[in-house]
C-alpha cells in the first residue's frame, strides 16, 4: 500500500458513511409514507448496522491516519497532511488557510506521502 492510499483510507469510509446515511433517509422516508412500513424494517435495521459499523471503522482509521501523520518532524507538512486527508479539504482551501501557494502545498503533500508510506 502506498502512502498515499493508506491516506485516502479515511476519506473513502467517510464517503461510504454519506451514501448509507442517505440511503436510510430514503427508506426511512418511504417506510413512513408506505402502509406496509414493516416490509422495510429489516433493511432500515440493517443500513444502522452497516452505519454504525461504519462510523467505529472510521474511528479507528482516523486514530492509526493521525498517529502516522504525528511521526512526521515537519509541522507544516503534519498541518496539511491533516487539512487534506482528515478534514478532507481541498488544496486550493489548504492554500488560502496557510497562504501558500498551490505548488508549496503539493509539494509537502508530496514529501508527506512519501514518510507515510515509510511509516507503514
Amino acid at each position: 500500500m502506498t502512502g498515499k492510499e493508506f491516506l485516502w483510507q479515511y476519506i473513502m469510509i467517510d464517503r461510504k458513511i454519506r451514501s448509507v446515511k442517505l440511503q436510510l433517509d430514503s427508506m426511512t422516508e418511504v417506510a413512513k409514507e408506505n402502509a406496509m412500513s414493516s416490509v422495510f424494517q429489516n433493511e432500515i435495521t440493517d443500513l444502522k448496522n452497516e452505519l454504525k459499523n461504519l462510523i467505529l471503522e472510521s474511528a479507528a482509521v482516523k486514530r492509526c491516519i493521525l498517529d502516522r501523520i504525528q511521526m512526521i518532524e515537519n509541522d507544516e507538512r503534519r498541518q496539511i497532511l491533516i487539512k487534506r486527508y482528515l478534514d478532507n479539504k481541498t488544496v486550493v482551501t489548504i492554500s488560502k488557510e496557510m497562504f501558500m501557494t498551490y505548488q508549496g502545498i503539493y509539494y509537502h503533500l508530496e514529501i508527506g506521502e512519501k514518510e507515510i508510506e515509510k511509516l507503514i
